[in-house]
């Protein structure tokens, strides 16, 4: 079943790297789980490095991508269905380029909302009423994490 997400990354200069669409998993225990799961075992640092060096798809790039039959391939971060992973893939120096989707269109159709804020310092996590804040300088456990999901 889809649950869909937003994901958000914020560089250190408060610019909006990332925006990206997800079609499922975008509760808590999802996304927010994996995405916490890589933040805890990432190497932040070679991240930032490498998000600075992604922009918004062109036109150009756009028209490649669409007559690509292998595009699932040779572009997964630009699929509904990379999620989390794409973090990883930043990290390694794979994401090319990404595809923007704006607030209001995240707001309309998503369900759980991630931001990783490097100019604030904070992963925030906003699903299903619930909303929490970390410091990326002290990031809760696994276990922590998923204490903060009680359901109302």
């Amino acid at each position: 079943m889809g649950t869909r997400h937003h994901q958000k990354v914020i560089n250190k200069a408060g610019e909006v790297k990332i925006s990206q669409y997800g079609q499922f998993d975008g509760y808590y225990e999802g996304q927010g789980f994996w995405i916490l799961q890589y933040l805890l075992k990432g190497n932040l640092d070679k991240y930032q490095e490498e998000l600075e060096k992604i922009n918004e798809i062109t036109k150009e790039e756009s028209k490649i991508v669409e007559v690509d039959e292998n595009w699932m391939e040779n572009y997964p971060y630009l699929s509904r269905d990379c999620g989390y992973l794409i973090h990883q893939m930043i990290e390694d120096g794979k994401v090319k380029f990404v595809k923007f989707i704006d607030d209001d269109e995240a707001n309309q159709w998503c369900v759980g909302f991630y931001t990783i804020d490097f100019s604030k310092r904070t992963y925030t996590c906003n699903a299903h009423g619930i909303y929490v804040e970390f410091s990326l300088d002290n990031l809760p456990t696994e276990q922590e994490y998923l204490s903060y999901l009680k359901y109302e």
